[in-house]
């Protein structure tokens, strides 16, 4: 008998909503020792970025706090809030929340440039 076990979901996932971007625990575990973030999106790949940023790197003046997005962490996720982010992202990625109130991509940590890289043109179906 050969048995093939099957192993946790170690796949991040992003969820975006009109008013945040919701990570899964293994796109969160990423940002537990971040101060805050950088939200950028790479328009030609089609992905958004997240960055975390240390406090060190804040307090050196690196970033100013216009272009910085807190993060809370939590025990089974970590969530952005700011509307803002999702209207400059709908402003250049079509997401349509009249059809459905969320819409799921998958993640990955880039661990060279400590950003998370999400994949907007490979929707995750239910």
């Amino acid at each position: 008998m050969e048995i093939q076990w099957f192993t946790r979901n170690n796949h991040g996932v992003a969820t975006i909503y009109e008013t945040n971007i919701t990570l899964n625990t293994v796109a969160a575990n990423h940002f537990k020792s971040a101060y805050t973030t950088l939200i950028g999106f790479d328009e030609a790949k089609k992905i958004l970025v997240v960055k975390a940023i240390s406090k060190d790197e804040q307090a050196m003046g690196l970033y100013s706090e216009d272009e910085t997005h807190p993060i809370s962490i939590k025990p089974s996720y970590g969530r952005i809030n700011g509307k803002n982010i999702i209207r400059n992202l709908i402003s250049i990625f079509p997401l349509d929340f009249s059809i459905k109130p969320f819409h799921k991509f998958p993640c990955e940590w880039d661990q060279t440039e400590k950003m998370l890289k999400i994949h907007l043109e490979r929707e995750v179906t239910q």
